[in-house]
This record gives structure tokens, sequence and C-alpha cells, in this order.
């Protein structure tokens, strides 16, 4: 597993710095177009993630390397492995790279704004109008979508590999969508009481509400994301190549 994982990050190196470039100057466009951090580093925790799924997917079918890799002394479970614990490496340092990369941009506005309130557009990017807990707590809802996003994907991509899966997967997402809109009904979102009370205890902003709402999501998704790769691995075990 670890030989793959290595694999992985060396397959991404390159990628990666590029990316990280690229993502400095969109986070810089997101947080002027936006007026706020939180959405930012939402967007950002997000989008590195997938984006860095399907480059190695499609990396796996280029020139035959998804079939050579299997002549190597590396079993099908390794490799599933090693890939779902890539994607999750990945997302946590996309994570600790956004939450740094939105501070130093909310440090960086304070100073300029000489703390003179939250006035104008650079006053809309300090840390005052977007306090770090909250920046962290955005950021961590963004890795347990993504998360959960993968969890569906990489199942797919396990059982038919990135060209055929990508067909699969805005199908997958359009039917899910509309079954459970089906199912609860329009008016679930409207008038549910539950959904009301946790949305009026999340905008208190204590950092005490959010703290074990994450964490407590945390737990859950990633116990998704290990029952996913038991059921990729059966997937992609009876693979043909």
């Amino acid at each position: 597993m670890k030989l793959m994982i290595k694999s992985d990050l060396l397959t991404m190196k390159s990628t990666l710095a590029q990316l990280a470039v690229i993502y400095v100057i969109v986070a810089l466009v997101m947080c002027v177009a936006m007026q706020t951090l939180v959405g930012g580093i939402a967007a950002l925790v997000s989008m590195a993630p997938l984006m860095l799924l399907f480059s190695l997917a499609a990396t796996d079918e280029q020139n035959g390397w998804e079939r050579f890799r299997l002549t190597l002394p590396l079993t099908r479970r390794q490799i599933i492995a090693g890939r779902y614990c890539s994607m999750l490496l990945i997302s946590l340092i996309t994570l600790v790279f956004a939450f740094a990369l939105f501070l130093l941009i909310g440090v960086v506005a304070g100073a300029l704004t000489n703390g003179q309130g939250q006035e104008g557009l650079l006053g809309t990017l300090t840390l005052q109008a977007n306090p770090p807990e909250i920046l962290l707590a955005a950021g961590v809802a963004a890795l347990l979508f993504i998360l959960l996003i993968m969890t569906l994907v990489l199942p797919l991509i396990a059982r038919f590999g990135m060209t055929k899966a990508t067909r699969v997967v805005p199908l997958l997402f359009v039917l899910a969508g509309a079954m459970v809109i089906g199912y609860l009904g329009t008016d679930f979102f409207d008038s549910n009481q539950a959904l009301v009370v946790v949305g009026m205890w999340m905008e208190t902003g204590d950092w005490w509400n959010l703290a074990p709402l994450c964490a407590g999501l945390l737990v859950i998704i990633l116990a998704f994301y290990a029952l996913s790769a038991l059921f990729a691995t059966k997937l992609y075990e009876g693979r043909e190549f």
C-alpha cells in the first residue's frame, strides 16, 4: 500500500506544484468576487482533490500504465487501499494549504485596513470579518463533502475505469438527487423543523457548536469512506483488463 501511495504522490508531484500557483490566483479572484473568505476556502477544498482524482484516473489509462502496474509486486487490494489513502492524504493537505492561504489573505487584508472595521472590499476579507474558526469549519465541511463524493466516485472508477466512469457519475448524481427530492418532497426542506433548528444552532457562530458537529460528521463520513474502499476492492478484483 505504501508503494501505491508513493506512486500516486510521485505522479502528482509536478501537478501539485502547478496547481498550488493556480489556486493562489483562483483564491484571490474568488475572494474579490464573493467578498468573503468563507466561500473561497470551501470552494478550494472541494475543487482540488476532485481534480487530482480524475487526473490520477486518467494517468492510469494512459499508455497502459494500469495494466503494467498489475505486474508489479502489488495486489489489487493494495492498489485500491493505496488510492483511497492517497486521496484522503491529498484532501487533508489541500485543507491545510487552503486554511493557511486564507489566513494569510485575512492577515494581509487586516494590515492594509489597519483594523478600521469591516467596510469596503478589504474590510470583508479580514480575519475580523472571517474568524479563523469559521474558516476552519467551512474547510472541514468542504472536506466532508468531497470525501462523500469520493465514496461514490472511486468504486465506479475501480469498476469501469476513468473513461466510462465519467459517463456514469453525472447520471448517478442526477438520479440520486431526483430520488431524494421525490421521496422527501420539496416541502420537507422548507418546513422541516429539525433542519430549522440545526440551521439556527449553526448560525450562532459558536465554535463549541461547530466543533462537535464537524467531528461527528467526520467520523460518519470516514466510516462510509472505509466501506466504499471495501466495495471498490471487490469490484476491482473482479475487473478484467
